[in-house]
Formats: structure tokens, C-alpha cells, sequence
């Protein structure tokens, strides 16, 4: 945090905790600083916030952020505008939409019809502030209108709102500031500082019709320094969540972030890299290890996997496919039907395919010229596996790593993905051209550290045959064998690595 020391930073927080008195569940009380007063919470107590429902008279567990106020200066005088905190005169006309139906529905509205009611004059409402739960995108029925305001003179529950006495709403409002959150607890809750981040957990959000159907998985941050994915995943958890997504059959399951420790350090690996030699490990010695053991089984139990990634090198948004059916030892396959028909809907610019075949004899070169050998697993990643395991599934390069549209294109492609394998109504929203396609045909090898390419390659670039791409350490220059293009270049390959691959033009989904 450059030079600002945690000790010395304070977030302005209002403490609520109810709950002591089992009898009654709604009594609590309210804390700024040293200031403490009673308060009520919702009639029914406290909610896990992943169980709160509309309606259900719970005030949900949790830190939220109280942006602004409204004041009645009928009631309170003009007070409330010289205080720290934004407050602003309540509207007459104003309402806030429960209904979950509703479009607007947890959302501050004006009734501009001509019969609509006054709000002035409502002592419970003389003062107060909107929580933010539930706010930023809403989920329907999962909450809303949940205020800090006035109590009852009986300090009875309310339906989910923080409520303090009357005649302490101003000595209240002057004690807040700018930021203000709320802290809403149960009375026995340890006072503990923020957790460490969790990576040694793989958090899997899923989705279930009550119609059968294919299961699909879509899977981020495989790589820690890919974030695209996990954006593009926390938007469709969110749009199945408000109800503007609907799972029409089957089932869908999101793993926003695969690898958690290396996307906590913004870097590629935790420990290796994952996309390799991907397999369950029955002794696991690493953060990878110990990730596969979860992935897999989670992996296996699903028919269909979109893995979501993107590339440092320039580029257009990519796919890769695995190979045609066949009943060879390498990667046999039997769906590649299903495959071709999802990458197609998909609506990606571009797609490759011969990544083992290109692996294998790029091993074969390496041991040739002397350096280790190194094991045809080491080409296992997410899709492979995916294959082995008797399903299918299509790598998605999203861009660069820093590419604002990334996260954009990884959405596109859940959508896409879902409503071609028909798990919500919609048709895939394709380009009007079909992809380019090209097939990965040889690996070119860095034989010493002095071995360069000539210039940063975008992803899926051209070469024509005879063109100088680079230079060996001894001077010789570095050819292309062919019309065609280069993908997966490395300015930094190391001596028995691959510097690039080229690719041969592929008709492989053709119609």
C-alpha cells in the first residue's frame, strides 16, 4: 500500500449487534465510537445474507456501504444540511419499488402520477438512510428497502430495517461521515480484522433447472493474471441472480476463479503452471496439486467445459478445439460433432486446433537436440482433460490480459455458450463472418538463449513462406516454412522451449 501504514487508516463504521436475547430477536443495540444507544433490527432477527428473502422480516449479516440520507424539515428543521454526511430534503412524492417483479425493484423512484400520495409527515421516516444491500444489482426478491430510521415507540421489530429512538435521529445523523458503513453482526460475533483471502478454497457458484439437460462448467483464472474470465463470470452469476438470466434446463456451474493464490498475486502461477500435466495428484506437494484434486472430479462431473483466458501478445479473441474423432493414443475423441457446433456458436473471430499433435513433435524435436525429455502430459490442461474424462470443451482467449474488452468478450461467450447448448431461450448472437481457422503444425525451437524473433507476433498473424521472422544466436536467419501464421511467440523463450508455432490455413468447419 505504498507508504501509508494499515495501523494508520480508519474506516468510519457504525456497529450494529442484536440477537442476545433470544426471546427477542429484534432488540440490539448501536455503536458509533464511543456512543452506544438501543436499536431494533427486523422482527425476525438476523439472516445469513445468502438466505435473505423479501418479505421475510430478517435484517442481513454484514458490512454495507450508507451512501446518502433524506430528512423531512418539516419534522427536523434544516439541520440535517449542515452535517458531514450527504443528507438531502426528502421528496414528497418519493417511493422505494418492493415489488420483485418490477424493473425498478430496490430502487429510490419518484410517483409522478397525479394521485400519488405524500410521504411527508411519516414520523418513522422523518430521517433516514438508505443500506446497501442488495442495490448494485439486485436480485429479485432477495431483499430490498432496507433503511436505518426512526423505531416505534415500542422498539418492536421491524421488517428488516435498523431503527433507533426518535429523539436521537439528529445526535445520530450529526455523528456520521462521508464513507459511513454499517456493520451488522450477531451480539456474540468475535470483533476480528478483515480475513486473509481465501486461496485454499475454489469458490463454484451452479445453477440448476428443474429440467434435464447438459451440464456445463465455465471455468476463469486458470491463470492468475487473467482476469477477463472472472469478470465476465461474476456478470452472468449476477444476471442469473437479478432473474434477467433463466436456466430453461440442465444445469450451469461458474468457477469465477480456479487458481486462487496465483490471481491473489496477480501472476500466471501459484506454484506451476496449472494448464499443464493437469491430473489428480494422489500425493500433492503444490498449490497446483492441490487445485487439480478439486478440479477434476469437478470437471468430470459435467458434459461441457468454457474455459476462459487471455494472452499477452497483441491479438484477436481466439478459441481451440481439440482434434477429429478418432481412436488413436494420443487424444482419442468421439464428440468432436459437439465441439464443432459450440466453438461455431460461439462467435469467436478466430480458431485453432492441433495443439497435442504440435506438443508431441516439439517434445520429439527437444529430446532430438538434446534437452530432457519431457512428458506428453505436460500437454494435459483443462480442455484435455475434459476430453479424457468423456466430455467436451473449447478454450476461449478473451484478448490481451489488458484489454478493457476482455471481460466483454468472455461474456458474449457464456451467453452464447448457454443458449446454444440450450440452457436459456435465446439465440447466439453471431458475426456475420465465419471464423478463420488454423490448424498448429510444427513448433519452432529455441536451441540457445541468444535465439530471438524479430518482433512481437499478434496471435494468428500471417507469415508468407521464406519470410525472415528471427535470428539464431549464430546469426543465421529465422525463416518461415510456409504461407501461413504464427500463434503462442515468445520474446523470452528459453533454450529447449518453444519461441512460437506455425500454422497451416485449416477448412476444418467448413460447411
Amino acid at each position: 500500500m505504498n507508504d501509508i501504514s494499515a495501523s494508520h487508516l480508519v474506516q468510519p463504521v457504525i456497529k450494529v449487534r442484536a440477537g442476545q436475547d433470544p426471546d427477542q430477536p429484534h432488540r440490539g443495540t448501536l455503536t458509533i465510537g464511543n456512543w452506544t444507544i438501543p436499536c431494533a433490527v427486523g422482527r425476525s432477527g438476523l439472516r445469513d445474507p445468502a438466505l435473505k428473502r423479501e418479505g421475510d422480516g430478517a435484517t442481513p449479516i454484514g458490512t454495507f456501504p450508507l451512501r446518502y440520507g433524506f430528512y423531512d424539515p418539516e419534522a427536523l428543521g434544516d439541520d440535517p444540511r449542515s452535517f458531514a454526511f450527504p443528507f438531502l430534503e426528502k421528496p414528497a412524492n418519493y417511493n422505494w419499488v418492493e415489488d420483485p417483479e418490477s424493473p425498478f425493484y430496490n430502487q429510490f423512484v419518484l410517483d409522478m402520477s397525479p394521485e400519488a400520495q405524500t410521504r411527508t409527515g411519516e414520523r418513522l421516516f422523518d430521517l433516514f438512510i438508505p443500506v446497501g444491500w442488495n442495490d448494485s444489482t439486485p436480485r429479485a426478491a432477495g431483499g430490498s428497502a432496507i433503511f436505518m430510521h426512526a423505531a416505534r415507540p415500542d422498539f418492536s421489530g421491524t421488517q428488516g430495517c435498523v431503527a433507533i429512538a426518535h429523539d436521537q435521529l439528529l445526535e445520530f445523523a450529526s455523528r456520521l461521515q462521508p464513507g459511513m458503513m454499517i456493520d451488522i453482526a450477531p451480539a456474540d460475533a468475535p470483533e476480528q480484522a478483515t480475513p486473509p483471502v481465501q486461496t485454499e478454497t475454489m469458490e463454484c457458484v451452479s445453477f440448476r433447472a428443474l429440467q434435464p439437460g447438459p451440464s456445463l462448467i465455465v471455468t476463469g483464472s486458470v491463470h492468475g493474471n487473467e482476469t477477463c474470465g472472472p469478470t465476465a463470470i461474476a456478470r452472468a452469476i449476477a444476471e442469473f441472480r437479478s432473474g434477467r438470466l433463466r436456466l430453461a434446463r440442465g444445469s450451469v456451474t461458474f468457477v469465477p476463479v480456479v487458481n486462487a493464490l496465483a490471481y491473489r498475486w496477480n501472476r500466471r502461477e501459484g506454484d506451476r503452471n496449472l494448464n499443464r500435466d493437469l491430473g489428480e495428484k494422489p500425493v500433492p506437494v503444490d498449490n497446483e496439486d492441490r487445485i487439480a484434486n478439486v478440479l477434476c472430479p469437478l470437471l468430470r462431473e459435467h458434459d461441457v467445459l468454457i474455459d476462459l483466458h487471455s494472452f499477452s501478445s497483441p491479438g484477436v479473441p481466439f478459441a481451440l478445439i481439440g482434434p477429429s474423432d478418432n481412436s488413436g493414443t494420443l487424444e482419442p475423441f468421439a464428440r468432436a460433432a459437439q465441439e464443432e457446433a459450440l466453438v461455431k456458436a460461439l462467435g469467436l473471430p478466430m480458431v485453432v486446433h492441433g495443439w497435442m499433435d504440435a506438443f508431441k513433435q516439439a517434445a520429439t524435436v527437444r529430446a532430438e537436440r538434446g534437452f530432457p525429455e519431457i512428458s506428453l502430459t505436460h500437454s494435459v490442461g483443462t480442455t484435455e482433460y475434459m476430453r479424457f474424462a468423456g466430455g467436451y470443451g473449447v478454450t476461449v482467449e478473451c484478448g490481451t490480459h489488458t484489454d478493457p474488452q476482455g471481460a466483454a468478450v468472455g461474456y458474449r461467450t457464456i451467453l452464447n455458450g448457454l443458449a446454444h447448448l440450450g440452457l436459456v431461450v435465446a439465440d447466439p448472437i453471431l458475426p456475420q463472418d465465419a471464423p478463420q481457422v488454423w490448424e498448429i503444425s510444427e513448433a519452432l525451437m529455441t536451441d540457445a538463449p541468444e535465439d530471438k524473433l524479430s518482433r512481437q507476433f499478434a496471435a494468428g498473424e500471417a507469415v508468407r513462406e521464406g519470410e525472415v521472422i528471427g535470428q539464431r544466436a549464430s546469426g543465421q536467419p529465422i525463416r518461415a516454412p510456409y504461407d501461413g501464421a504464427v500463434i503462442f511467440a515468445s520474446l523470452t523463450a528459453e533454450p529447449g522451449t518453444e519461441l512460437c508455432f506455425f500454422c497451416r490455413p485449416s477448412n476444418r468447419l467448413a460447411d
